[in-house]
């Protein structure tokens, strides 16, 4: 029997959000717009638990918000904060948390006045095990580049972009525990146009891969026009994210598809429907959401597609996304009750 657990109350403004989830059912995400929580089930993938507010950067007076996105083997996590920078002036920054402390990791551009500080923004969206975090970072050239944090060098590295010079923005979505990055990268298709593609960073290397859409460029083989994204890659190196595809909505929008990814080689469509996939666990099950409105899906090339609103059964819940899945099947998800959107953890 699937259970539904709400995981936080969010008695101001009745909003929280269940994003990252590890592999013994630890949930992060943020309660009431502001307060990045921590998550503990009683027992290992538990449907039962309790959430722990996670503390945030100093920000002076005013009381400071965060944001939880994702949290590894050992309960470490990463995410957002706001904070102040060595002059004073209000920023927002990547962070990690480790045994209750939030650890400022900086920024892209160092501060020549205060050595040891950082100027501009940053932001965080995943860590691994071995507590390498990856995100964007404000740079010295005014771009937005892909970072990766290393704990064991305690500096950001710049994974820079498809492209070189502006626009050259590109921001890393997820590593794996082997090292490997993907993200979303400015590039230019065959005939030199601008595009956002899905990349591959492989541990060790020093170059970004493009890795094309679902739209073949008939007139430049092994070429590709359109937009895609990459949001998820796990330990077995299967990069799930979204492409354009041929078609429009009925608003006239780019159609997209979930769509796997690989190193070398065209990408293939995994749901014939508009759809983003948002993450893919350790069995390779899929989640994210498709339809619009939008309805959250779990997929997996043994089951097919299921509903996740459906899957749930419960009355006056509408799941919206699905945002991460681990290998016991428990799937962190968005939901719509009563007019607020609340992070909810499906456990089957």
């Amino acid at each position: 029997m699937t259970t539904v657990t709400s995981l936080v109350a969010a008695p101001v403004t009745g909003n929280s959000d269940a994003n990252g989830l590890n592999g013994a059912g630890v949930v992060v995400g943020t309660e009431d717009d502001m307060f990045p929580f921590l998550w503990t089930p009683q027992q290992p993938n538990g449907a039962t638990g309790s959430a722990t507010r996670l503390p945030v950067l100093f920000t002076g007076s005013a009381p400071g918000s965060g944001e939880a996105m994702s949290v590894n083997a050992n309960g470490d996590a990463c995410g957002m904060s706001e904070g102040l920078d060595a002059n004073g002036n209000s920023v927002q920054r990547a962070v990690r948390w480790s045994g209750g402390v939030v650890q400022d990791l900086g920024t892209l551009i160092p501060d020549p006045f205060n050595p040891g500080n950082f100027l501009g923004n940053s932001r965080a969206v995943d860590i691994n095990d071995a507590g390498q975090v990856v995100g964007s970072s404000d740079t010295a050239g005014g771009s937005t580049h892909a970072f990766l944090f290393d704990p064991a060098l305690g500096i950001m590295r710049d994974l820079g972009s498809l492209i070189v010079g502006p626009p050259d923005q590109s921001r890393a979505t997820s590593i794996n525990n082997n090292g490997d990055i993907v993200g979303v990268s400015a590039a230019l298709d065959p005939s030199g146009g601008q595009v956002e593609r899905a990349f591959l960073l492989p541990a060790g290397s020093q170059s970004m891969t493009d890795l094309g859409t679902l739209i073949p460029d008939p007139a430049n083989p092994g070429g590709f026009l359109g937009n895609s994204n990459a949001f998820g890659i796990n330990d077995s190196a299967t990069i799930i994210g979204t492409s354009e595809t041929t078609g429009t909505t009925p608003s006239g929008a780019p159609l997209t598809g979930v769509t796997r990814f690989f190193s070398a080689g065209s990408p293939v469509p995994l749901l014939p429907v508009h759809s983003d996939g948002f993450d893919v666990g350790p069995n390779n099950e899929v989640v994210g959401g498709f339809d619009m409105p939008t309805r959250g899906f779990s997929f997996h090339s043994s089951t097919g597609m299921v509903d996740l609103t459906t899957l749930a059964s419960t009355s006056g819940m509408q799941i919206t996304f699905g945002n991460s899945v681990n290998a016991s099947g428990q799937i962190t998800a968005s939901a719509e009750v009563s007019g607020s959107s609340v992070g909810v953890l499906i456990t089957p």
